[in-house]
């Protein structure tokens, strides 16, 4: 398992933050129909996407929030991570490679298929851009508090449920690593509608 400075990882994830708030703050800039518009009836539109990270990437929010806000749950700094074995394979798998292909396709869990659970409203369109805005700047603010408690200590159950618990690196990681995979899909969806 590779070894990770603590403050070179936390720099890093929050330099991948700022580019996908970059990236969100664009969507805002764009037409409400084209958000909206599903390239085919069986593929998600922008707002699909930024929903399900809403959904998905919300979990480990929320844990995170509740695991940093408790100065008395174990967590720990060290100077250097080391991804937990578990974690380090879901985030390599969810990860994009640099020529933009996805390693590892997976089917989306029916708890976070924005059309099942959580579908957009037409008439508050932009509200799930907006709440993905918000967690965006929350994971920076988290990750802040990170340099000084650490990022050891206290496990994350996964979306998978508590057979799968990540290291609180890791449950920054993976959801980071996993809005990477779907901006590659907002910028498909964009290109076809």
């Amino acid at each position: 398992m590779p070894t990770l400075d603590t403050r070179t990882l936390i720099d890093g994830l929050q330099q991948q933050l700022r580019a996908q708030l970059a990236r969100t703050e664009a969507l805002l800039d764009l037409p409400t129909e084209r958000l909206l518009k599903r390239p085919a009836p069986d593929r998600w539109s922008v707002m699909e996407v930024v929903q399900h990270m809403n959904l998905s990437s919300g979990h480990y929010y929320r844990i995170l929030q509740r695991l940093y806000a408790n100065e008395n749950n174990g967590l720990r700094f060290r100077s250097a991570f080391t991804p937990g074995m578990l974690g380090e394979y879901f985030v390599r798998s969810m990860t994009p490679k640099p020529s933009g292909d996805i390693p590892m396709r997976m089917r989306t869990m029916r708890m976070f298929d924005p059309a099942r659970t959580a579908p957009v409203d037409v008439q508050d369109a932009l509200a799930p851009v907006l709440r993905f805005r918000e967690m965006l700047q929350g994971f920076m603010g988290l990750l802040e508090r990170a340099r000084t408690r650490g990022l050891e200590g206290e496990k994350v159950t996964s979306t998978l449920g508590p057979i799968v618990r990540f290291k609180a690196g890791d449950a920054f990681r993976f959801p980071i690593a996993h809005q990477e995979r779907h901006f590659l899909q907002i910028e498909r969806v964009l290109e076809q509608v």
